[in-house]
């Protein structure tokens, strides 16, 4: 299932939002799931990472992946490799937006990172074509994929320059919300995020704040909930309160029928979600 394959807009799984932009990239190169009935909150920030920069992405992401939002991120070290940790822990769907080819592992200790994102149900996304090495170039260009496909960008930690800001910028060109969280006035890694709550962002300290601008409610889960592999995380990323047939969530999460059916009665041992008669299933409340 994680064979490169190339989406256009108009494509079914080609990410909706992404299509709106006016510089959309004209072909996807995409190995996984993108689950386009997700919601999409992207997560950004330095590549200097201190232990409260990764504490407060841990606390965010794991919010969200559990209230079933797809977390997006550029794939880099630093705060970008914690979130799509973070979601991965939580049992949630994350994108990795690459500035290579999708079959280029770029940093190269973030291998294991992505062979774990696919295995989890997740994607690697890229409009570089397969074999592209790492061109500092093509790095701004991709936060605008970044953006362009989340509903709201979230910027953790980033000094004055950092490419997090470059994100940021993108996101209020595309119209979306930017929020961005505070930090200690002395710290070179709070200028960045300072400097965009001067600019009209909205501030941010848990993953309340972001499920309150995406019209969510937090889940507060009684129990952690279980780390999906192979397709389940897709599965349930494409399920919501209104049930959908078995065939439309296997499109969406980009698999074959027979392993949506037996997916999906995974998720239902595992109370994740109900099933309906006629194969119909949907989200359970609370997940």
């Amino acid at each position: 299932m994680d064979a490169p394959r190339t989406l256009r807009p108009g494509d079914g799984p080609y990410p909706g939002l992404l299509a709106q932009i006016p510089d959309r990239p004209p072909a996807l190169r995409v190995r996984g799931a993108l689950c386009p009935e997700a919601r999409r909150a992207a997560v950004v920030g330095s590549r200097d990472m201190d232990g409260y920069g990764e504490e407060v992405t841990r606390s965010i992401v794991t919010g969200l992946a559990r209230a079933g939002v797809s977390v997006v991120s550029g794939g880099a070290r630093g705060i970008d490799g914690v979130a799509h940790r973070a979601a991965l822990e939580a049992g949630g769907h994350t994108v990795a937006v690459l500035g290579t080819g999708v079959d280029v592992p770029y940093p190269a200790q973030h291998r294991r990172l992505f062979g774990e994102i696919l295995e989890a149900g997740g994607a690697l996304v890229s409009e570089q074509p397969d074999g592209t090495p790492a061109f500092k170039q093509n790095f701004p260009a991709r936060n605008r994929v970044i953006s362009g496909m989340s509903e709201v960008v979230v910027v953790v930690r980033a000094r004055t320059g950092s490419g997090a800001l470059i994100t940021a910028s993108w996101a209020r060109s595309q119209g979306r919300t930017v929020l961005a969280v505070p930090g200690d006035v002395r710290d070179e890694l709070s200028a960045g995020t300072h400097a965009l709550l001067r600019g009209g962002a909205r501030l941010v300290g848990s993953a309340a704040d972001v499920l309150s601008e995406l019209g969510l409610a937090e889940v507060r889960a009684q129990r952690p909930l279980p780390l999906l592999s192979g397709g389940a995380a897709a599965l349930l990323a494409a399920l919501s309160r209104r049930p959908r047939h078995a065939g439309e969530v296997a499109q969406s999460a980009g698999v074959q029928v027979g392993e949506a059916l037996a997916g999906l009665l995974s998720l239902e041992l595992e109370g994740l979600c109900e099933q309906r008669p006629g194969h119909y299933f949907l989200r359970r409340e609370g997940i």
